[in-house]
């Protein structure tokens, strides 16, 4: 999926510090659905998950990878846990470090380009999971196995979300069967946005995240999860920031900040507490539509950095510098807002950016910007200054 270019965004922090526990028991209720056994063959591209009254087993109905086997979890929660082990979080160390291709269509054909580490890949969940309980992994593992033959690394994203100009997959990636059991859903300018905070969507995606980290969890090739949680995977329920008619839409079905505060907690904790070998990463954005919205940010943010997540930030540009003291601390992956042809900035001021104020491990650089020739000497030398 080519991801679009960004909108300028712009956020003004307040100094002020948010009590968000309070706000947690907002979606409490909308707890873990049933959730599928770890215990499958190594590296099968199928497999299947029976749902009886709240209960699932798994078996692997075909193996064709040859990718490794998953780790065990630990003993107080992960995979196969029927309940999640209390908020315990731990800092995840993000060994991986320079130049990712970033919105390549999930291509390979860059996979031997000596400045990249490795590239970003995208999916749908409604590819992955097309029906209930039966997954399908071909696609992930077709687009990771060349850059695996070249000695790279893939940072892996699933959205369940995203705008029709994008593309058809990315405006309808939650799959229909959700939607069928009552899931309400936003119309957003031809994309259809399932409502993040339902009961029932988030037992469903909580059963898909324990089968995606049971695939994928500790495999060698995959060096982060960018965890999917709103529009493209970000941190926001629609890229159109609650303009008038979406915000009405979705204020029918419940939406305040606080809601999705904790819906967006609530998320990334089964990401953390489900993948316990390969590091989850949250796409930090501008998030919230209501009148405390930057209050609200600066709690998001300080609550991940509390937790210890490693963050990424997408709107790197030239002139980027970290909002608050949170982004100082916990930035591991920037993102281009957009390639150099349309944002007027350039490779080098972007990668300066990245290293400097931003002390960023990872950078994401649009594919564009990679194979341009005119940039092949930036390039090498942004790839040193961050794998240094």
């Amino acid at each position: 999926m080519q991801h679009h270019v960004r909108r300028q965004r712009h956020w003004t922090l307040a100094a002020a510090a948010l009590v968000v526990g309070a706000v947690a028991i907002v979606v409490a209720t909308a707890g873990p659905g049933s959730r599928p056994s770890s215990s499958r063959s190594a590296g099968g591209d199928h497999t299947t998950t029976g749902r009886h009254h709240g209960t699932a087993s798994t078996t692997t109905t075909s193996s064709t990878s040859t990718r490794s086997a998953k780790p065990p979890a630990a003993a107080s929660a992960g995979p196969g846990s029927t309940t999640k082990a209390p908020e315990s979080f731990r800092p995840d160390t993000v060994s991986t470090r320079g130049i990712y291709e970033f919105a390549g269509g999930n291509s390979g054909a860059d996979a031997h380009n000596p400045d990249l580490a490795g590239t970003t890949l995208t999916f749908e969940w409604d590819r992955l999971e097309p029906a209930p309980g039966q997954f399908s992994w071909t696609a992930v593992n077709q687009a990771i196995a060349p850059w695996a033959a070249a000695g790279k690394r893939v940072i892996l994203r699933v959205s369940t979300g995203g705008q029709a100009t994008w593309g058809a997959a990315a405006a309808d990636a939650t799959p229909p069967w959700v939607y069928a059991q009552g899931v309400p859903a936003v119309h957003d300018d031809g994309s259809t946005l399932p409502v993040y905070w339902n009961p029932t969507y988030l037992a469903d995606y909580d059963a898909f995240i324990a089968a995606y980290a049971a695939r994928y969890d500790g495999d060698p090739a995959v060096s982060l999860i960018e965890m999917g949680i709103g529009d493209g995977g970000e941190t926001l329920p629609d890229t159109q920031e609650g303009t008038t008619d979406h915000l009405a839409q979705w204020t029918a079905y419940g939406y305040s900040d606080a809601v999705w505060l904790a819906t967006i907690e609530k998320i990334a904790t089964t990401f953390r507490e489900d993948f316990r070998r390969t590091p989850v990463v949250p796409l930090v954005d501008s998030s919230f539509y209501g009148p405390t919205q930057s209050e609200d940010y600066l709690a998001l943010t300080s609550w991940f950095a509390t937790k210890g997540f490693p963050m990424q930030y997408d709107g790197l540009t030239s002139t980027t510098t970290p909002h608050n003291s949170s982004w100082r601390e916990t930035t591991t992956i920037v993102e281009q807002r957009g390639a150099t042809s349309t944002s007027g900035d350039t490779l080098t001021g972007d990668c300066a950016d990245a290293t400097g104020p931003m002390d960023s491990k990872v950078i994401l650089i649009y594919q564009s910007d990679i194979v341009d020739p005119a940039n092949q000497a930036d390039l090498n030398a942004c790839a040193t200054s961050v794998g240094s």
